[in-house]
């Protein structure tokens, strides 16, 4: 199979907002792959097929499908390899999406020993990992921790040309962590920051949309209510956009009606029930 050329097609029918055809086109190759004993191409799909599920909250799959990709590594032999600690870190990241905070952040420092004792130079893997670990301390609560791994993260994020999108992500996970500290400034400066990247590229990335919430949530706080209605709702059609109705797009929604209830009451009560059946169709 021509792995590359499946994968530039799947980039084409993200990039076309195609959200309903990634699944049965990932399956679809995935089905070829195994009936053609084509490991590496199955590797590469169920890592596709992983970070899919997970986009779209669909946490369950996600784990199952990474597990299979583990298990498959250890058969073709690369187990503790470079390739199965980035395998791992992707893993790591869909237990931290489903809620699973001490498990991920177990199978992330995993991830970090097999970096160091694989002498890995990558600065994309290891900030990768510094963003993600961040994002698990920041969902335990740890957030001095989850900001001292993006100050690492940012500086390897930024030394490499056509960065702009990671070191945006990288600007926005920091604002979230600042933004529970009540940094609000440093938090505000992150986000103008991010906002400003993600603008200056040719297509929307997918995380822009929690740049703009992030803004929602310091106009919110600084008592500019208009101004968060306005961050919010653009963010809200950033989610859709790229995930549809997932959970991250119903948290949106229930931050929207906080602001809201000092607004217009009853808006508020619609958005929050709307929220709450996104959630249920989740569960």
């Amino acid at each position: 199979m021509n792995v590359q050329n499946i994968l530039q097609e799947l980039d084409s029918l993200f990039r076309n907002q195609q959200i309903a055809q990634v699944e049965p086109f990932l399956l679809g190759h995935l089905a070829v792959a195994r009936a053609a004993a084509d490991r590496s191409a199955v590797l590469t799909l169920l890592n596709e097929l992983m970070g899919f599920y997970r986009g779209m909250s669909r946490f369950k799959e996600a784990l199952a499908t990474g597990d299979e990709a583990l298990g498959l590594m250890e058969a073709m032999g690369y187990k503790d390899s470079v390739p199965y600690a980035t395998t791992l870190l992707n893993v790591a990241t869909a237990y931290r999406a489903d809620g699973q905070t001490a498990r991920a952040i177990g199978l992330f420092e995993e991830v970090g020993r097999l970096f160091v004792a694989r002498n890995v130079q990558d600065a994309h893997l290891i900030a990768s990992l510094y963003n993600n670990l961040s994002l698990a301390f920041q969902e335990a609560g740890e957030h001095a921790k989850a900001i001292a791994c993006l100050d690492q993260a940012l500086p390897l994020v930024a030394s490499r040309p056509g960065s702009e999108v990671d070191q945006a992500v990288t600007c926005t996970n920091r604002a979230l962590s600042r933004l529970r500290l009540d940094q609000l400034a440093e938090a505000r400066e992150d986000l103008a920051q991010a906002v400003r990247l993600f603008e200056g590229q040719p297509v929307r990335n997918s995380h822009y949309g929690a740049a703009l919430a992030g803004l929602g949530e310091v106009a919110y706080r600084e008592g500019r209510l208009q101004d968060a209605v306005r961050f919010y709702e653009r963010a809200l059609g950033e989610i859709h956009t790229h995930y549809g109705k997932n959970q991250y797009y119903a948290v949106t929604l229930e931050s929207l009606a906080t602001v809201y209830e000092a607004l217009e009451p009853a808006r508020a009560a619609e958005l929050q029930a709307e929220a709450q059946a996104i959630q249920a169709t989740l569960r």
